[in-house]
């Protein structure tokens, strides 16, 4: 698992109005923030990803939050 911190290489912005935890888009452009740990992780990772706090894991494109309302959904474009 790569610990990359993606602000380094992305722009980040909220999305608003937020989407309610139980409707989070998922697709390349969307980011999940956990507010937990402030750890930003992509919606579909390919390689296997979590968050410092465990809130967020998944790989193979499926991603899986323990409490989904503590999430911020962001999208991201490159630096």
């Amino acid at each position: 698992m790569l610990n990359l911190d993606l602000r380094k290489i992305y722009r980040f912005s909220p999305v608003a109005p937020a989407p309610a935890p139980d409707q989070l888009p998922v697709g390349a452009m969307y980011y999940y923030e956990c507010q937990e740990c402030q750890v930003i992780v992509s919606s579909v990772p390919h390689t296997p990803a979590k968050c410092a706090c465990g809130n967020l894991s998944g790989t193979g494109g499926k991603m899986e939050a323990k409490n989904p309302a503590a999430l911020r959904v962001m999208t991201g474009k490159l630096r």
